[in-house]
């Protein structure tokens, strides 16, 4: 193998991220970039390197024998300079420049973005970049700074603080309990989660208590299941502070099964420490605090209930 040109680990990681994914499309999904741009940077570093690092196949692209050895040298390589990076940004001690902000959709429909627009006035030097997804994000890649997040505890790469709790129940409209008021799970329509969401305990519950042919629609989102509810399709369990806000819903009482979570507000462990990082984390934690009826479902259970079902 020639050696002439000094590694860059911006070479090394099109590398990496190919040998693991197997795919140069599954790379470009994973980097950011297009199909074109991967498979140019794989070829440009064999043919300045000398050497032949992946096998093409009709499957994909498998590391050569000889370049086995590699992967393992590349993955601990990424976790050093994403633990560098981790370093460096926890040296920032001034309330300025991006925020990046994971969460979920129910928080986020429950008033993420007004809280973040809050703490950008009490800031003004901070752009908040707000990611809501309800899929897991890498926080060893620095692919956010803060998450607001409903989990029973936090992963061992997280570290943060417990705002509240999270309420979940189940709602439809008063029309769709009038016309289905039996009280059995398979005399209703159910309106079901999909992946991501069939892992978490919503999913769990789903399998246990719903028939599969009771459920007429699946989605990913809460938001989505909510819309769905308040379309008259069906029965759907839902976070307090999504079936509670809505105009449409109200809680089917004939299910008073209640599923409870807590939410965190968390970083990574590594940036528990910044100065910058703990300020932020506080503030949220407070925001969410102040709304703690909503979250677990005092807010509105007086004058919403579903009597007919």
């Amino acid at each position: 193998m020639r050696m002439g040109n000094v590694l860059a680990w911006d070479d090394l990681r099109y590398v990496l991220m190919v040998a693991e994914q197997g795919t140069l499309s599954g790379a470009a999904r994973a980097l950011g970039v297009n199909h074109s741009t991967v498979l140019r940077r794989i070829s440009a570093f064999e043919a300045a390197k000398g050497v032949q690092v992946f096998d093409r196949t009709s499957s994909g692209y498998r590391l050569t024998p000889e370049s086995r050895h590699l992967l393992a040298t590349l993955q601990t390589i990424k976790e050093q300079v994403n633990g560098l990076d981790r370093a460096i940004a926890k040296q920032g001690l001034e309330l300025d420049g991006p925020v990046r902000i994971t969460t979920s959709d129910s928080i986020a429909a429950a008033g993420i973005s007004r809280y973040a627009a809050a703490f950008q006035v009490q800031h003004p030097g901070v752009v908040v970049e707000l990611n809501i997804t309800n899929n897991y994000v890498n926080f060893s890649n620095m692919d956010a700074d803060i998450t607001v997040r409903p989990a029973h505890t936090l992963s061992q790469e997280l570290a943060g603080e417990r705002a509240c709790e999270l309420l979940m129940q189940v709602y439809a409209t008063p029309h769709y309990l009038d016309e289905n008021p039996g009280r059995a799970y398979d005399a209703h329509k159910w309106l079901g989660v999909a992946a991501p969401l069939t892992s978490t305990m919503v999913g769990e519950w789903q399998r246990r208590n719903v028939p599969e042919t009771s459920i007429i629609l699946r989605s990913n989102s809460f938001v989505g299941l909510r819309d769905a509810a308040e379309a008259g399709l069906g029965l759907a369990l839902l976070p307090c502070c999504v079936g509670d806000t809505s105009p449409h819903l109200v809680r089917a009482d004939a299910f008073p099964e209640t599923m409870t979570t807590s939410i965190w507000v968390a970083t990574h462990k590594d940036m528990i420490g910044s100065a910058k990082v703990r300020s932020i984390l506080s503030w949220f934690v407070e925001a969410i605090r102040r709304d703690a009826d909503l979250f677990e479902g005092r807010a509105t259970t007086n004058n919403k209930t579903g009597l007919s079902a």
